[in-house]
């Protein structure tokens, strides 16, 4: 008996943590199409002007964050839908006076049916001079620190965990930016 019980005790301890790997919810980012296709102007007005997208680094440094807190990342590609929908919103710029890049994201998180259940805000600076030839490596660095420091504040909102249901029905992810929020400063 002494033998079962050990037995059972070390096949609980082995599927404890693929458990709470089921647990994590499914994430369908959201990131408007004009991020990808359309170039922001960067430099100093008019002596150097460099362009960047805010869509591509902003995806992978999304992924790269929130990893290790959902089971599977998507983007949104119209019809599909998560436990959880989140939609970001980048903001890139330069300063000339501190030589740095600073990107911006607010993240607007959706439960699966649309209901928006919280909003998490975050700025990565990267030091630069706006000279170098290195222009998208630092503005993906600005976004991944930006998106660690969103995932940092995930981590840290039990209340937003909380609030992600995964048995509700669920909406298509592209109905998003349909939903009209009306926003205080500091609540969705």
């Amino acid at each position: 008996m002494r033998r079962f019980t050990l037995l059972l005790s070390a096949f609980f301890l082995v599927c404890a943590p693929l458990r709470a790997e089921e647990a994590k919810p499914n994430l369908v980012m959201y990131i408007a199409p004009h991020e990808y296709s359309h170039e922001v102007r960067l430099g100093i007005i008019p002596v150097y002007i460099i362009w960047a997208r805010n869509g591509p680094a902003l995806e992978r440094a999304a992924r790269t964050a929130l990893k290790p807190h959902f089971s599977q990342i998507d983007l949104c590609q119209g019809s599909n839908a998560g436990d959880v929908v989140v939609w970001l919103k980048p903001e890139l710029r330069f300063s000339g006076l501190y030589a740095s890049y600073s990107a911006s994201v607010t993240a607007q998180f959706y439960r699966a049916d649309g209901k928006p259940i919280g909003t998490l805000e975050a700025t990565g600076i990267q030091q630069s001079s706006i000279g170098t030839l290195m222009i998208q490596e630092h503005v993906q660095m600005a976004y991944d620190k930006a998106m660690q420091e969103i995932a940092r504040k995930y981590a840290a909102d039990t209340g937003l965990q909380q609030a992600i249901y995964p048995a509700v029905a669920k909406s298509p992810c592209a109905m998003v930016p349909l939903i009209p929020v009306t926003t205080t400063k500091g609540q969705p």
